[in-house]
């Protein structure tokens, strides 16, 4: 009885690790933050200022019939241990500032930070994404935070 229950409950778990797409899985790895809102002219403005500040380097800025968005180069940082033993080499990320038009109008946009990290295994040129550590998260969002700061001042001064 119990070697047909450990059978019937082996299988519930294949077929439950089978739809949820198991280690095979296109999920999403991009880490994403929203910042708030503001005008394309303080998006532009002061996201190229923090962006100085934090050290960023700004690759391009496209400007989008709906938005903008500003790239900036990839960033190394130090591998951390999970990276490690994952048999990761070497680390890179980017980030992505989005700004989407509102959908009631009135010239503001929605900003959000988007992170997109990738890894290189041992004894392989190719960078495959991977999902964003947490330090790198937790400089992100202090780096977004301190932009939604700047938005909502240069909101209230008006």
């Amino acid at each position: 009885m119990s070697k047909k229950l450990i059978t019937i409950l082996s299988f519930i778990v294949l077929i439950i690790f089978a739809c949820s797409g198991g280690a095979s899985s296109t999920a999403v790895r991009d880490y994403r933050l929203t910042v708030g809102t503001a005008t394309m002219d303080d998006f532009t403005t002061i996201s190229n200022r923090i962006l100085n500040r934090s050290r960023y380097v700004v690759d391009r800025t496209e400007d989008r019939g709906s938005g903008a968005i500003i790239d900036c180069k990839y960033e190394y940082p130090a591998i951390s241990n999970e990276e490690v033993l994952a048999g990761i080499e070497e680390v890179r990320y980017k980030l992505t500032l989005e700004a989407r038009m509102k959908g009631s109008g009135g010239e503001m946009y929605n900003v959000r930070s988007i992170v997109q990290s990738y890894g290189r295994y041992k004894g392989s040129s190719d960078w495959i994404e991977i999902m964003t550590s947490e330090i790198t998260k937790k400089r992100v969002k202090s780096f977004s935070n301190e932009l939604k700061t700047e938005f909502e001042n240069r909101i209230r001064s008006f």
